[in-house]
């Protein structure tokens, strides 16, 4: 018999019952055998602790404070609350030269003028420079549909124009007008008629702003030269109050960049206050009927800027501007306010 034939009747032949036994025998060896599963954790990321000067956030509704369950991801933050903020890398260089020329110049040389004059008249000079943006007030509501805000601004004007003594003193606010200043310009129109923000920006002189801000500044300092004339439109009125004004803010808000600074990102923190509070800013222009409607959140309770309060007695707490830091809570509810100082 050949080789090849051979072959074939060995792949054609049916196993022997020996052979079937042995077989048996081997699967039931290995049916006993054990069964070992292998358990490979997932890793596990170190968790990152909080800073220390971070509030906790309270855990979003229907979410107990032990956690949430596994695999969920909660966003909780107003969707609206974007940080716009592409010019980061210019903006922080920005911030730390200007920073730098603070603490050489202007820091010091405010801390002189605030120490050589007299309270009342910086009080007095303060008054004088915000009776000079009322008309700018007065326009800004009409535009946003508020006559009556306008008309009580038109009316503060008035008093302050004439028994005010040109605005020197704020004569308004007292009985029996009790008509408080309003601060209002064309960047609050902007935003809301529905202009978005566009990014933040950090600049000389300026501070912390962003493009729609930016526009609604150059309007708010551009109108009263262009329809009165001079001398509001001479460079000597300019830089006069100009340098009046910054440096009367930056008395004002000495304390919030102190405040600001002594976050562990004071960049950060400077914006965030800037961008909260314009926003809380704008959110107030509209009634609780309109955010209701347009599922706006009700505007975040955040300082104001700080305003001094000029009928009080010097020293007193009433006299004192409200400070707010990032991780602060509880606060009262902003009311349109002046843009932050350059720190």
């Amino acid at each position: 018999m050949s080789t090849i034939a051979l072959a074939m009747m060995l792949a054609t032949a049916e196993p022997t019952s020996q052979d079937h036994e042995d077989s048996q025998a081997a699967a039931e060896a290995v049916s006993n055998e054990p069964l070992v599963i292998l358990q490979i954790p997932p890793p596990q990321a170190e968790p990152i602790p909080a800073p220390a000067d971070t509030a906790a956030l309270p855990p979003p509704e229907g979410v107990s404070a032990a956690g949430t369950e596994e695999g969920v991801i909660v966003v909780n933050a107003d969707p609206r609350d974007v940080r716009a903020d592409p010019l980061s890398d210019v903006n922080v260089a920005t911030y730390d030269a200007v920073t730098v020329v603070d603490d050489a110049v202007l820091g010091p040389v405010s801390g002189a003028y605030e120490k050589a004059m007299p309270e009342p008249i910086r009080n007095g000079i303060r008054n004088v420079l915000l009776n000079l943006v009322e008309p700018i007030v007065f326009v800004n509501y009409l535009l946003q549909f508020k006559p009556g805000k306008a008309m009580e601004t038109l009316g503060r004007f008035g008093v302050n124009s004439t028994l005010g003594i040109a605005g020197l003193f704020d004569m308004a606010k007292r009985k029996p007008f009790y008509l408080p200043y309003r601060q209002n310009g064309f960047s609050n129109t902007l935003a809301y008629h529905g202009v978005s923000t566009g990014a933040y920006l950090f600049l000389p002189i300026v501070g912390p702003t962003t493009v729609r801000d930016m526009v609604g500044r150059v309007l708010d300092v551009s109108i009263v030269p262009m329809v009165l004339g001079s001398p509001f439109n001479t460079t000597t009125y300019a830089v006069g109050t100009g340098v009046a004004k910054g440096l009367n803010d930056r008395i004002a808000f000495d304390e919030q960049i102190q405040a600001n600074r002594a976050q562990a990102d004071p960049y950060l923190a400077t914006r965030d206050f800037y961008l909260k509070r314009r926003q809380a800013e704008v959110d107030a222009l509209h009634s609780p009927e309109y955010r209701a409607r347009k599922g706006i959140p009700e505007p975040v309770p955040l300082a104001p800027a700080p305003h001094v309060n000029h009928g009080a007695a010097p020293g007193s707490d009433e006299a004192r501007p409200t400070i707010y830091t990032p991780s602060s809570t509880g606060m009262a509810p902003a009311t349109p306010a002046e843009p932050v100082p350059t720190p």
